[in-house]
């Protein structure tokens, strides 16, 4: 292909599993030449993996999945958009492990199993756990429905709204709201809300829908990719370089281009050509249709040149500001043994102080300039991995933007060494965390390396780098509430993908691409993707 091409059939602003969902299909079934604009020197968003020492490989963001059993629904999507090419390692039987100051609770991949667990514990709430669990798949239910029929042609308005009323009420009272009118033991209540990371907001704030979708994905254990999540953007450029598309990295898409009202095309800043040249490098590219999964925010504020009237831009940016943007430090180790001999066996840990997630959280964002950490996410993406050529470990805490604010204009790799020593600082503190609680980790350790949320935002361009998007409260589910969590924009020809066209997490970006594909004038309707989804064996 001659390499000046700059018209092609769709343009994906970014590469995460949103738009390489989108670009796979459209390649395979529409036969579509796709060009997907990537700002990172790697291609896949928060899928793509990094190395060190040219041995230890760490994912970015998927740590593990749920739901991925051969014969799930979700599997076979997800076999559809990258050909069968991807393995799924099971984690073990029990998967997670929440730790708490004097008790450790592991949740068992059955579910009929960690439901034992729990009334085991909690015999005097037998009830409410049984009613829980049905309350769980009843409103994961109705997020799912709620995510697809937002897919639906417009014409279908009407009906769209009559059926999503269903479980509407239960679906939109927070986390914290449903606990506690269902149970009395706060520490029952805190193990049900454990896993609030996934989805980075703790229980007061959350959506109940959200908590429920997350909960359900996970009932029946977690899978990792044999080879790392990387393997994922590997499988769809094949597809899409044999239809004549492209993948180009370090391309910051600075604008989308509007004639007559309608997405032509973008401007690009080639960032490694401008970093040589030492000036600005820009290019730019045309297409039919114009699909971002850059996040609504990033959209609507810095894309669409501010000529264009979005009607709900400033409830928009209101509502970004109203809570805060799930934020995080990760420590990146490499360990020289194994892990197994410390006990570890693939299963995550969920590591609190407190029972009080609110408190964990509001903590959170704080710990960075106090003395205690107030917790902490560990997995070991080398146990997930049969493929893995040496041990990895890896330590996310959540925080606030403020203490890395004072950095924000300073190059990365170039920082000075006042953020160099609070770096050191944050691994420092982390490790003595885990040390606490695991007793000989630290002499396991050979290498490490932290990002922050300086981090991030270079590469995602992401507000305070944030890794979920715009947060899940019960406002993002009532439509007249936020019209901006939609693959329809107000711009002909443009439309959205990824995590804000749907939810967070790898399924929820993924049904992102699949209700983009599904919007798209040529694309394919959602019966027509579960049909051939359908027919993968």
């Amino acid at each position: 292909m001659d390499i000046k091409e700059t018209h092609y059939d769709l343009i994906l602003i970014g590469s995460g599993i949103g738009a390489l969902t989108v670009a796979s299909l459209m390649a395979q079934y529409r036969n579509k030449r796709v060009l997907i604009l990537e700002q990172h020197f790697k291609a896949g968003g928060f899928t793509h993996v990094f190395k060190r020492e040219g041995k230890f490989l760490w994912d970015v963001g998927i740590h593990y999945i749920g739901d991925m059993d051969k014969n799930s629904m979700l599997r076979k999507i997800f076999d559809l958009v990258t050909r069968n090419e991807i393995e799924w390692y099971k984690m073990p039987q029990i998967f997670e492990k929440f730790v708490y100051p004097g008790f450790t609770f592991g949740e068992n991949s059955d579910p009929k199993e960690y439901q034992k667990d729990l009334i085991l514990l909690f015999p005097d709430e037998f009830q409410a756990i049984e009613n829980y669990f049905d309350d769980v798949q009843r409103i994961a239910g109705w997020h799912g429905r709620h995510m697809m029929l937002k897919a639906l042609p417009p014409f279908l308005d009407k009906f769209e709204h009559t059926i999503d009323l269903i479980g509407t009420d239960s679906a939109l009272i927070t986390t914290k709201d449903y606990l506690d009118r269902n149970f009395k033991s706060p520490k029952l209540k805190a193990i049900l809300a454990s896993q609030w990371g996934d989805y980075g907001l703790p229980p007061s704030q959350s959506a109940f829908a959200i908590h429920s979708m997350i909960v359900a994905h996970y009932l029946r254990g977690g899978y990792y990719p044999v080879g790392g999540s990387g393997v994922i953007a590997q499988s769809v450029q094949k597809i899409i370089q044999e239809k004549g598309g492209r993948i180009l990295l370090s391309r910051e898409v600075q604008e989308i281009l509007i004639q007559d009202g309608k997405a032509v095309g973008v401007r690009v800043k080639n960032r490694k050509k401008s970093e040589e040249a030492n000036r600005e490098i820009l290019e730019e590219y045309t297409a039919d249709t114009i699909i971002s999964n850059a996040g609504a925010l990033n959209t609507y504020t810095k894309l669409i040149p501010s000529k264009f009237q979005i009607p709900f831009l400033d409830k928009l940016k209101t509502f970004a500001d109203r809570f805060p943007l799930t934020t995080n430090v990760t420590l990146y180790i490499g360990l020289k043994d194994d892990p197994r001999k410390l006990g570890f066996l693939g299963e995550n840990y969920w590591i609190y102080s407190t029972l009080d997630h609110d408190q964990n959280f509001k903590d959170g964002l704080n710990w960075i300039q106090n003395d205690s950490v107030p917790g902490a996410y560990l997995s070991f993406p080398s146990l997930k991995d049969p493929h893995a050529h040496a041990h990895t470990a890896e330590v996310i805490a959540f925080t606030d933007y403020t203490p890395f604010l004072k950095w924000k204009d300073q190059p990365w790799k170039e920082r000075d060494e006042e953020y160099k020593q609070l770096k050191e600082s944050i691994k420092n503190r982390l490790l003595n965390y885990l040390e606490e609680r695991f007793p000989g980790f630290k002499d396991m350790v050979e290498y490490t390396e932290v990002s922050t949320p300086l981090t991030t935002e270079h590469f995602t361009l992401h507000k305070k780098g944030t890794i979920y998007g715009l947060p899940c409260v019960p406002d993002r589910f009532r439509e007249t509430e936020a019209p901006w969590f939609s693959t329809i924009t107000p711009i002909k020809n443009l439309f959205l993908t990824g995590a804000d066209a749907a939810s967070p997490g790898m399924s929820g970006a993924m049904m992102g691409g699949i209700s983009a594909v599904a919007h798209l004038a040529d694309g394919l309707k959602m019966i027509q993707i579960f049909r051939e989804a359908g027919k993968r064996k």
